[in-house]
């Protein structure tokens, strides 16, 4: 074995003398090797720059995450107004085109925080799994990452999302704009009922209109899952988590519990709190996966993290009430 190379207290694994996760069973190597003997300070690397070359390639590439929410938003906004636009001159009533920029407004606004909010999360996200904060990470290979969009595609497909919601959404809205029409030009009560009995129904076929695309939307965000795609990156690190594209922390967004599962796959599960995390904090982070799958390799390493994990939960916790 060349004088430059060391290997894997775990699986004996030969690694570079700049390698901090073992390119074998990815758990994270110690400052020693070689039968106990510590690298020469020329070999050392500052905690910054310890990452493997797969992990910080990953990281200086991956997507911002959900930016194909925010874009689907903007339609939805750009969609609401066009609907407006034509009911108002339809009806010739600008109420109806209020109420729908509004309803746009409010899609535009979600827009926003999603990409504002996907931004940040990137940035950080990047940030950490560079950072010596990490204790194990792995990237899927094409095989393990089918598998996983593969048992994804199977959950989201047995979900049936509540598009019936949406008529009752849009006729809510039409109600109130019914009535304020109503109240504003009329005071007899007949036509003041015909107009909220009116801005109901036209609210409603708006917003049975909606599940159409909506329902598209789903289908192929679903389907998309079959296609291939680059394989996602996974970093534990004490109080903070990445996956695919989305990091969390947990100091910011609390995590109840953290747990390892062998059954249907082998899979960690987190348990977010339900309180959510601290006011005011622009986060994509309510999207984080409650199930990350593990492939076999990894096991045996997250198994090792896991104690590490909870004990620093732990004395978070009991830190917070010895505060308090």
């Amino acid at each position: 074995m060349p004088s430059s190379m060391r290997t894997c207290p775990y699986c004996d694994a030969l690694q570079s003398p700049e390698a901090r996760f073992c390119r074998s069973c990815g758990r994270l190597l110690p400052e020693e090797s070689f039968a106990g003997e510590r690298f020469a300070p020329a070999l050392a690397q500052p905690p910054s720059s310890q990452a493997s070359p797969e992990i910080c390639a990953y990281a200086q590439s991956f997507r911002q995450p959900y930016a194909e929410a925010s874009l689907t938003l903007g339609a939805l906004a750009a969609l609401c107004i066009v609907v407006g636009t034509g009911a108002a001159a339809i009806s010739g009533e600008s109420a109806y085109l209020f109420a729908s920029g509004m309803i746009g407004i409010t899609f535009l606004f979600a827009a926003l925080f999603l990409w504002v909010g996907g931004w940040n999360n990137r940035r950080r996200g990047a940030e950490f799994l560079q950072s010596d904060r990490v204790l194990v990470a792995w990237v899927y290979t094409p095989e393990e990452w089918q598998q996983v969009r593969q048992y994804f595609y199977e959950r989201m497909r047995s979900d049936s999302p509540p598009y019936g919601c949406l008529p009752i959404l849009f006729g809510g809205v039409g109600f109130l704009v019914g009535l304020m029409i109503g109240m504003t030009d009329s005071g007899e009560l007949v036509e003041a009922a015909a107009s909220v009995l009116v801005g109901t129904l036209i609210g409603a076929i708006v917003g049975g209109v909606l599940i159409l695309p909506v329902y598209l939307i789903n289908h192929f965000t679903i389907e998309r899952m079959r296609r291939p795609s680059p394989p996602a990156c996974v970093a534990l690190g004490r109080n903070e988590l990445f996956y695919e594209r989305v990091y969390l922390d947990a100091d910011r967004h609390p995590i109840d519990a953290i747990f390892l599962k062998q059954r249907p796959l082998p899979h960690l599960k987190v348990v977010r709190h339900q309180a959510g995390g601290r006011t005011g904090s622009m986060s994509v982070t309510y999207l984080f996966p409650s199930i990350i799958l593990i492939p076999s390799r990894m096991i045996s390493a997250v198994e090792a993290t896991i104690p590490q994990i909870i004990a620093y939960r732990q004395a978070s916790d009991s830190d917070e009430e010895s505060y308090d």
